[in-house]
């Protein structure tokens, strides 16, 4: 499968003239000999300003270009390991310690200097820059290759990070034939990272290929599978990898973690129903997660709110006082956001001032978009507007996409479109499809049309429009403008096939039920209900 990404289809087209290129067994015996080289040195011994240096660089990089000097001054740069090491600190450590924003430029100009990198020092490079610029990465393990020098098992973690941070499907399995070939197939680490990439590519097909292909696996394996299942929302799926960890818990001895549990339960909030909640909950308090970390108590708290039991939600934050736990952010940020999806707006906002004001706790963005949203689905357009401008002038939190969204959904909602539009015009940032989205369902609402038509025109410079069409058509449809909506509707056809299907469910008899909203399909029940319902519209019509 070739890469939809045209800088990568160019930097991936010579992997195989490449591979073919390496001589494996040369290369096997040199790294094989560096490493015995790098295991009985006693480089630091013998030169302990070196070890200072290195010390005083892992806590600020403003040292890094005295240990430069002192490397080339005393001639270590001809030292394969000394450079790589200078590179690591020059490039990873320097992350953690804040540097400036020429790590990079500074961080290629050592690697220059390098004679013959290292293998260390190519991994070095490629996952610096998986996580800055994922096409320099690509390149760089494209120059690995051309310099016949054998990825190991740390390379292929970080090239698919790269791979994976913008969803190129084709590179991912570009690097997974690499991975069959190198053989490192079978090095759970590396099975981990592809399981991860093909999940952030949303092929769930491949990545659960990859996982049922496992020799072993670990509580890293099962849980990349379940969050990247909840991430697609594909929530009976990863209840279904749960309920299997569980059940070979005794065999293979693997366990759940935190982030397990609190996958699992999100994905029980997801389905919107009782019984996974009730079960998930039940399950919890009897093998004692309850009380091991307040996070599974938040998520907790959040999956009942999804699941429509407000009440339970409440009680589930009222109790952490009385258990070994104590409230934290998140959990004032989870009730808020309960009380704000069931259009409580009120509670939330009473919730925030108890947070704030007798606990002094301080709301962080993710709070901030919570009570936003409360206000936003409560029509309480002043507290909305006044906790919007208290965001900078009280908390020096500066707004993003999200709480703009919000407002100028608040607005939207209660007719003030003109000045939501203003604020869309005057944002800091583009709007995304969400912000647009919810000025376009205002402009609707209220029958706005020339700012709809305004609003639907920034929204074709998008890579996606959602279902700003439908909405823009039925503006039209109120204002009787018929052929307008034939139009739309066309050009709907030929610009939405890449929408994703909605989706919906229902409980009948204990049974969760999925429905999702295509044309055709070869569902045998589906074709039944349909059959049904055009019997009960028959029957309507009599």
């Amino acid at each position: 499968m070739q890469s939809n990404n045209p800088f990568l289809q160019r930097r991936f087209i010579n992997f195989k003239h490449l591979y073919r290129t390496i001589n494996f067994s040369s290369q096997t015996k040199s790294s094989s000999s560096s490493s015995t080289w790098v295991h009985h040195n006693q480089l630091f011994q013998r030169h302990t300003r070196l070890q200072l240096l290195e010390e005083t660089c892992r806590r600020s990089f403003n040292h890094i270009e005295h240990l430069l000097s002192y490397v080339f001054v005393s001639g270590l740069h001809r030292n394969p390991f000394v450079m790589s090491r200078l590179l690591y600190l020059t490039l990873i450590q320097s992350e953690r310690t804040s540097a400036g924003p020429d790590i990079s430029e500074f961080g290629i100009r050592v690697f220059d200097q390098i004679e013959k990198p290292n293998t260390f020092s190519w991994n070095t490079m490629i996952r610096f820059f998986a996580g800055h610029d994922p096409i320099t990465a690509s390149d760089y393990y494209i120059k690995m290759l051309s310099r016949e020098m054998v990825p190991d098992k740390y390379t292929f973690p970080f090239l698919l990070q790269a791979c994976g941070t913008i969803s190129d499907l084709g590179s991912v399995k570009q690097v997974h034939c690499h991975i069959l070939k190198l053989h490192f197939a079978d090095n759970l680490f590396v099975e981990n990272s592809l399981l991860t990439a093909y999940l952030a590519c949303n092929s769930a097909t491949d990545a659960r290929q990859v996982f049922d292909e496992m020799s072993d696996r670990d509580v890293v394996s099962w849980t990349s599978l379940i969050s990247g299942l909840v991430s697609q929302s594909n929530y009976t799926g990863a209840i279904h990898v749960f309920k299997k960890m569980m059940a070979d818990e005794y065999d293979s001895q693997v366990k759940p973690n935190v982030i397990t549990i609190i996958s699992a339960t999100s994905a029980c909030g997801g389905l919107g129903s009782m019984d996974p909640t009730n079960c998930m909950h039940a399950f919890l308090e009897k093998s004692g997660w309850i009380e091991l970390d307040i996070s599974i108590t938040n998520s907790l708290i959040d999956a009942y709110a999804k699941s429509g039991d407000l009440s339970h939600a409440r009680k589930l934050f009222d109790d952490i006082q009385y258990s070994t736990n104590k409230r934290d952010l998140y959990s004032w940020t989870s009730i808020i956001s309960a009380y704000a999806m069931h259009g409580q707006g009120q509670e939330a906002l009473n919730m925030l001032s108890q947070m704030e004001q007798i606990y002094k706790v301080a709301p962080d963005a993710v709070t901030f978009v919570a009570a936003l949203s409360a206000c936003a689905h409560s029509g309480l357009v002043e507290e909305g507007l006044s906790i919007f401008e208290s965001m900078t002038k009280n908390y020096e939190i500066a707004p993003d996409l999200r709480h703009y969204g919000c407002i100028v959904d608040l607005l939207g909602r209660a007719g003030m479109v003109e000045r939501a539009y203003n604020i869309v015009e005057n944002m800091p940032m583009e709007p995304n499809l969400a912000v647009l989205g919810s000025l376009l369902s205002g402009c609707r609402v209220h029958n706005e049309l020339d700012f709809g038509e305004c609003v639907l025109r920034k929204i074709e410079f998008l890579n996606e429009r959602g279902g700003a069409s439908v909405l823009l058509s039925n503006i039209y449809a109120n204002e009787n403008r018929w052929s307008d909506v034939v139009r739309v509707r066309k050009e709907m056809r030929g610009a939405m096939k890449g929408k994703p299907p909605g989706r919906s469910w229902i409980q009948v008899k204990d049974r969760i039920y999925e429905f999702v909203a295509r044309n055709g399909g070869s569902n045998t029940q589906g074709m039944e209900l349909h059959i049904v319902l055009e019997g009960l519209e028959k029957i309507s019509r009599l």
